[in-house]
């Protein structure tokens, strides 16, 4: 079959940007072979990977000059730690040797009372220097046990960073070793193959990343007002959101309920669904060329905050980007940047979140009184 230049333009456009369509959102790279897509995968996993090392390399300078601080504060610790203790062992030995035994017996050998008055002035004097040369030696010590520890957590840090670069460099390695390999073995495929990649990559860094991080970051937002499901008024409760047996509670919600609530928030989350499945929840759109795809689940756990208060905490499975799999550096980064928890305290103070529960087409959260 003759192909002309127009249409071979079209076919080259759609191959190199993977426009989407309503039925097939990425239909355009599912024209290509499975080794050229394959590829293409390889391609977008081994540019994240080098956006993480990017990332690693930042984040040991950053710990390098926290261990450097650290180090200066220990010194500077040290010595005030060193000046204190001199002071309170002194006031230790007064006190073990008895001199402040005979300070009390001159209050009471005085022949007046302003003399007393005058004696007890300075008496109390005594005892609060004494008191603030023993407290300015506690403060020293535990400000140097802080700075070591912080110190310590520091090297651990930078150990395991350097850990993790090694690994993903690696990776790297690896992964380009066989995208030579697959681009040596296409021949006169091969300029073509890595014209794909580059715009596929360029896709991503220009439009993608952008658009994960506005849903990220509306979603973030709008998970921080969830509550308003429940508080929002009595018929909305009347219909089941909320069930009450006793001190036990369960918060109820559909994807319809959530998918509705979130477009009233956004009308950028008209181009996103969410959908519960039993112990997972997605999230798949289409915004102009780019399709996305979140995959992900909720599990109880507890605030860091050193109130030890339980929440709901969303872990990202999987990220899609018109049907390539981003790689797990980026989903950590974008969960760690992100916080989609669930914090039923914002429902109301009293209630403590004991459970949750995926199920087909429902979220279930499982309450109890705060007692």
């Amino acid at each position: 079959m003759r192909v002309n230049i127009r249409q071979w333009a079209i076919l080259a456009l759609f191959s190199v940007y993977g426009c989407l369509s309503a039925l097939w959102p990425y239909s355009a790279y599912a024209e290509s072979g499975q080794a050229d897509r394959s590829l293409l995968q390889k391609g977008l996993t081994i540019y994240e990977i080098d956006q993480e090392l990017s990332r690693i390399a930042d984040q040991e300078i950053k710990l390098l000059a926290q261990m450097q601080s650290s180090e200066q504060q220990i010194r500077e610790a040290e010595h005030s730690t060193s000046e204190a203790k001199i002071h309170a062992a002194k006031v230790v030995r007064s006190y073990y040797m008895g001199d402040r035994d005979s300070l009390w017996v001159l209050l009471f050998s005085v022949g007046s009372f302003s003399d007393a008055v005058s004696v007890l002035d300075y008496l109390q004097m005594i005892l609060r220097n004494d008191k603030q040369a023993l407290q300015r030696h506690t403060d020293a010590w535990q400000r140097l046990t802080s700075v070591k520890k912080e110190l310590a957590d520091a090297h651990t840090s930078l150990q395991r960073t350097k850990e993790r670069y090694l690994q993903q460099r690696e990776r790297l390695a690896a992964l380009q070793k066989e995208v030579d390999a697959q681009l040596a073995d296409s021949k006169e495929q091969a300029a073509l193959l890595q014209q794909q990649m580059l715009e596929l990559n360029k896709l991503w860094e220009d439009k993608g990343i952008p658009l994960f991080k506005t849903y990220f970051q509306a979603l973030a937002g709008a998970m921080q007002q969830l509550p308003e499901l429940v508080t929002s008024g009595g018929s909305k409760n009347k219909n089941g959101n909320l069930v009450m047996n006793g001190t036990n509670y369960t918060f109820q919600m559909t994807d319809s309920e959530l998918n509705d609530f979130l477009r009233k928030k956004n009308e950028r989350f008209r181009n996103l669904t969410f959908h519960f499945y039993p112990d997972q929840v997605s999230a798949s759109g289409q915004e102009g060329d780019i399709a996305v795809m979140i995959r992900g689940s909720y599990e109880m756990a507890v605030m860091n905050d050193g109130s030890g208060k339980p929440f709901i905490r969303f872990r990202i499975l999987e990220m899609q980007f018109n049907g390539f799999s981003l790689p797990s550096t980026t989903v950590e980064e974008f969960e760690k940047s992100f916080d989609l928890g669930i914090y039923p305290q914002n429902i109301a103070s009293f209630l403590q979140v004991t459970g949750v529960r995926l199920e087909e087409g429902k979220l279930s959260i499982m309450l109890k009184l705060a007692l």
